[in-house]
């Protein structure tokens, strides 16, 4: 039987996913992740960009390590599915946000870091996958999706195609949660996107034991009869924290008392004095105070200890107030007020391990949004694989790419006001 494939790639800032699909069903065969080997470059785009404006020649160094890891996820699949070949994909589509789609295609991203910060090129791209540097694939095309402007890429417009807002006849706000954080607002028949650099906490970088959400991660925490019990993926011994547990356990700490509405993790006689939050004595000795921050102690063994540090607290007040900015940016373009919102989808490689209740803890979304939060996974892929299979559907993606209005950030003062306001959590 000859098999007619296609692969959707999301080419994330951390992550990239792959997922293939059989093009006569639309069914899923196989889907593989790994981290973004560009990561050796930076752990944010900004940084991956100021390599290229420093040695241009790095813009082939980063465009084959997306490419390799590609190349590593078809092989990976495949090798699960032995009657599959490379020969039988026909198709590529991948997403990424503006600097990753540039990368991917070998187009120097340079003017993405000096204003007034406009991509390259904004249109979708139709090309021989052989020719853009994926050898294994003799046989396929490749198109990536189109961009928005700005920092908003292909993934931002897979996030509104595969979710529908475009269609939605309510006020509807979606968030897609990640290393650089797009955000979609449609009110009024009209589509406003803006993009926040949230940085990689939400993905588990930049934290001490952060890791990608895969067996061994720490993906929440309780705090039940004056006991810590951890949330493991694949109940097995902890590795580490994925970005959904990052998320999960400061907000967690910050019900216990454990954590200041300033983001402070507590010194140990404070935790003790604490009676309202009723953590034993024995959980107070978690706490571990030097003079970088305190820290506290999630999981300890005899070769593993797992802590979040103070850094790791503040790199996640970061990422959640360039969230809080930019959404509070998009309902003031659009004259509306939060309590306006009908729906909010939360879209995130992590899937929907993350908790609403942990999101509205840390002050992502607001307390009257708790009931209207959709939970869409890689909503990204979902449309990257949408466009596997269906002509129209590209076009759609297109027109929708057409259709939404770009806000920047960038420079604005209210941006700045907003974001130091969203610094602190609520109390």
């Amino acid at each position: 039987m000859k098999y007619r494939l296609g692969i959707a790639f999301d080419i994330g800032t951390t992550t990239i996913v792959g997922s293939l699909v059989d093009l006569n069903t639309g069914k899923e065969i196989g889907v593989e992740s790994l981290p973004n080997p560009q990561a050796r470059f930076g752990k944010d785009i900004l940084s991956r960009v100021n390599w290229i404006i420093e040695d241009a020649a790095k813009l082939t160094a980063l465009q084959q390590d997306a490419v390799t890891a590609c190349g590593n996820i078809i092989k990976s699949i495949i090798k699960q599915t032995p009657r599959l070949l490379p020969d039988d994909i026909k198709i590529v589509v991948a997403v990424g946000n503006s600097v990753m789609e540039h990368i991917l295609l070998g187009v120097s991203p340079v003017a993405l870091a000096r204003v007034p910060y406009r991509p390259a090129f904004k249109d979708a791209k139709e090309l021989s996958a052989k020719d853009s540097g994926f050898p294994e694939l003799p046989c396929a095309e490749l198109y990536t999706f189109p961009l928005i402007g700005g920092f908003i890429g292909g993934d931002t417009v897979a996030v509104i195609l595969a979710a529908n807002i475009h269609k939605a006849k309510d006020t509807s706000l979606a968030i897609d949660i990640g290393t650089n954080s797009e955000i979609v607002l449609c009110s009024n028949n009209k589509l406003y996107s803006a993009s926040a650099a949230a940085g990689p906490a939400f993905e588990g970088g930049s934290v001490k034991c952060g890791m990608i959400a895969k067996d061994g991660a720490i993906q929440g925490i309780k705090i039940e009869n004056d006991r810590l019990i951890l949330d493991v993926i694949g109940n097995v011994n902890p590795e580490g924290i994925c970005g959904s547990g990052i998320i999960d356990i400061i907000a967690k700490l910050l019900n216990a008392g454990v954590i200041d509405p300033t983001g402070r993790i507590k010194n140990r006689n404070e935790v003790e004095g604490n009676i309202a939050n009723r953590i034993k004595e024995s959980e107070s000795q978690r706490v571990r105070e030097s003079e970088d921050g305190n820290e506290f102690v999630l999981y300890k063994a005899a070769k593993k200890e797992i802590t979040i540090t103070q850094n790791d607290v503040r790199e996640l007040q970061l990422a959640k107030a360039a969230i809080q900015a930019g959404i509070r940016l998009l309902l003031k373009k659009a004259q509306i007020g939060a309590d306006k919102i009908d729906k909010v989808f939360i879209a995130g490689a992590f899937g929907s391990n993350i908790k609403r209740e942990s999101l509205m803890r840390i002050g992502v979304l607001e307390k009257e949004w708790i009931d209207k939060v959709v939970f869409v996974g890689d909503a990204a892929l979902d449309g990257a694989k949408l466009a596997l299979c269906s002509e129209k559907k590209r076009k759609e993606a297109e027109d929708i790419a057409g259709e939404t209005k770009h806000v920047s950030l960038s420079g604005s003062r209210h941006f700045q006001k907003e974001f130091m306001k969203g610094m602190e959590f609520p109390g």
